[in-house]
């Protein structure tokens, strides 16, 4: 057998012999052969590589791929907002009518200018300084901004607001991310940034001042709560005693409702212009005018360019400032500027100042002490030197006794009593009990105490208040802190489970809390490090923007309605104007604001009708009557007023009419 295979590996070899020999080589050439194609494979390999080294290099230089999803970001959110602001003009929109939307989209349109934004973004990258890139992060934000804008103008749709912000901010955090020279955002100015910030108060003072004034003289405001602050502040001109006579149905002091005294502090305003539209335009500057301090604060905590725009931005388009302007006219539109000059005085260490804030804030209204016992004992807990703690624990008590007086006070000698019950209902067991029943009630049940913190009817009000602020008041260890969110607790979310004014940002009760919520977000961010203090003011004032445009815009309507119908909202004030500044006035609530500065004037309402009747309840006190045509009311008062010879004085047909009581008459020959 071996002999076999031996023969056939002969046999094999000379075959092979054979077989090169035919084809004219010799194994040296074969060799040489195999040498050449691994080398040729290795440098065709080695080409390739350097080829997509070459293309990789080539990409970088135009920022690609490190910014190439910021960029589509930009480009993709810019071309989008183009889009909705195109059909917008048509009236086609972007959610309500998307099915009408989505064909109406240019395709080849929208590919071509994403595509001629992406180029010039992608140059611009090539030939900017590498210090200096932060064009497309830049760009990137102020897209995604412009698309919010764009949407969310005039919608009033809260929760398209919430799903915008969140979606926004997460691609704002994205890009922010991406920035690698952060120091050229702080590089701008201090005081540049504070003229930003200023203008942009302005601005939007601007903007409540002119529409809250447009709905007032659109017929808009009412008896409750703008018609009788417009009476009390005729009285306070006049003599000081803040006397109305439509908000209880009788002439009775405002301060014998609320203990809000701050009022005398517009008098001189109001007595140089005496104008239902002074308090609302007073109201927006009041508002507005906490931007100061709020600013100076975060300067103080070490937010520097973008970020302290940003965080004074988070102030003023805050919905929990905004907001509450739109319903009438309140005391607590003092609370911004005061609480926050209050919180500059406490985060300076300034305690003259601190003191004189402490003192207005509490005469603000009867449960504004609160606020100033809140910031008290966080000062006593916070404050490392003795005489910090002193001054907060001696001011805290101080407002604590003066809250506990002054509601005693009204519960005995005024209307406080319907004011607590109505409030603190929920926590009282005798009606009667005052604020020592609702302070006991918590203390022996606590547990009821904190089941009203999350109610179904307060957690909107909630979310709509904590998403903006994207929940930093909750970032943090120091448990004393959350003594400055107990306002929120106590004013909004306990009352406002059995008082559903009180869980709404469309109100005056969140103008407070929301003051202290920012002050919070300052100092959390302040204990979060440099890189997060630079990158979450920017989250926070782009939220604070986006809830505002959702929730706010649409208030423009007041503006463009008084232009439309300027000629009959003219005409209908000089119909009122006419009415004698000495008679007394039955109104309707709509009409009311607008003759309130006069002795007497009392809401006409259906109270005033007797239906069992069929009388009119005490007609002999109204000297004239101003009503609406075509209500249920007017209806059954006009053949009443024909029986007393009450006779039509004035009218605009089919809209409003005056109509005067026979006794006027007697009463003027009288004299």
């Amino acid at each position: 057998m071996e002999n076999n295979e031996t023969s056939k590996s002969i046999s094999a070899d000379s075959e092979s012999e054979t077989e090169v020999i035919e084809v004219g080589k010799n194994p040296e050439s074969v060799n040489s052969e195999k040498v050449q194609s691994e080398t040729t494979a290795a440098q065709k390999k080695f080409s390739i590589r350097a080829l997509w080294k070459k293309i990789c290099n080539f990409l970088e230089v135009f920022g690609i791929p490190d910014m190439f999803l910021v960029r589509f970001i930009a480009v993709f959110f810019l071309i989008s907002g183009v889009n909705v602001a195109i059909q917008k003009e048509d009236e086609i929109w972007a959610v309500s009518k998307w099915r009408d939307f989505v064909p109406e989209v240019n395709g080849l349109r929208t590919i071509l200018l994403m595509a001629g934004v992406f180029i010039l973004l992608t140059v611009l990258y090539k030939f900017t300084p590498p210090k200096y890139r932060i064009v497309d992060q830049s760009f990137a934000i102020s897209a995604i901004l412009y698309f919010d804008i764009t949407l969310l103008w005039r919608s009033n749709d809260v929760y398209l607001s919430m799903g915008v912000m969140f979606i926004s901010v997460a691609f704002i955090y994205y890009a922010i991310g991406k920035v690698r020279q952060k120091k050229l955002y702080n590089k701008i100015p201090w005081w540049v940034c504070g003229i930003v910030v200023l203008a942009a108060a302005v601005l939007v003072g601007i903007f409540i001042g002119v529409t809250t004034v447009c709905r007032h003289q659109n017929f808009g405001s009412c008896t409750h709560d703008f018609g009788l602050f417009v009476q009390m502040y005729y009285s306070l001109a006049k003599d000081g005693t803040a006397i109305t006579t439509c908000e209880r149905d009788e002439a009775l002091s405002h301060f014998y409702i609320h203990a809000s005294y701050i009022f005398y502090a517009l008098v001189p305003i109001y007595k140089a212009f005496p104008k239902e539209e002074t308090l609302l335009i007073a109201q927006a500057v009041l508002t507005m005018g906490g931007i100061i301090p709020m600013f100076l604060i975060a300067k103080r905590h070490n937010m520097k360019g973008i970020a302290l725009i940003f965080m004074g931005f988070a102030y003023t388009f805050s919905i929990g400032l905004i907001a509450p302007c739109f319903y009438e006219f309140h005391e607590n539109a003092f609370l911004p500027t005061l609480l926050m000059w209050l919180l500059w005085a406490v985060d300076n260490k300034k305690y003259i100042m601190f003191y004189i804030m402490s003192v207005l804030v509490c005469i603000v209204k009867e449960d504004a002490p609160l606020y100033v016992v809140c910031i008290g004992m966080y000062m006593f807990f916070d404050n490392k030197k003795q005489i910090g703690r002193m001054n907060g624990l001696i001011m805290a008590l101080f407002a604590g006794a003066y809250m506990m007086f002054i509601t005693n006070w009204l519960v005995k000698n005024g209307d406080g009593q319907m004011m607590t019950s109505t409030r603190f209902g929920l926590l009282m067991i005798d009606s009667e009990g005052g604020l020592k029943e609702v302070v006991k009630n918590t203390l022996a049940d606590p547990a009821y105490f904190f089941s009203l913190f999350i109610h179904e009817d307060t957690l909107p009000f909630f979310l709509h208040i904590m998403m903006p602020l994207l929940f930093i008041p909750f970032f943090t260890k120091k448990i004393h802190r959350y003594l400055l969110m107990l306002p929120l607790v106590i004013m909004n979310l306990v009352i406002g489970a059995g008082y559903g004014y009180a869980a709404s940002v469309g109100y005056q009760y969140i103008f407070g809390p929301v003051c202290l919520l920012l002050y919070m977000c300052i100092i959390n961010i302040d204990d979060m490090g440099q890189t997060r203090k630079q990158e979450i003011p920017v989250l926070l004032g782009s939220a604070a923007l986006i809830m505002t445009l959702g929730g706010i815009s649409h208030n423009m309507s007041y503006y463009e309605n008084h232009i439309k119908n300027e000629e009959y909202f003219t005409n209908l004030e000089n119909m009122l104007d006419e009415i004698p500044q000495d008679a007394s006035v039955a109104c309707d609530t709509w009409l009311l604001p607008h003759i309130a500065d006069r002795d007497e004037v009392y809401l006409l309402d259906d109270g005033d009708y007797n239906a069992e009747t069929n009388e009119i309840r005490n007609p002999e006190r109204y000297d004239f009557f101003v009503v609406p045509v075509g209500t249920d009311l007017t209806n059954n008062l006009l053949p009443l007023f024909e029986e007393m010879g009450i006779t039509l004085y004035d009218e605009i047909p089919g809209r409003i009419q005056v109509y005067k009581s026979p006794l006027y008459d007697l009463y003027e020959n009288a004299e």
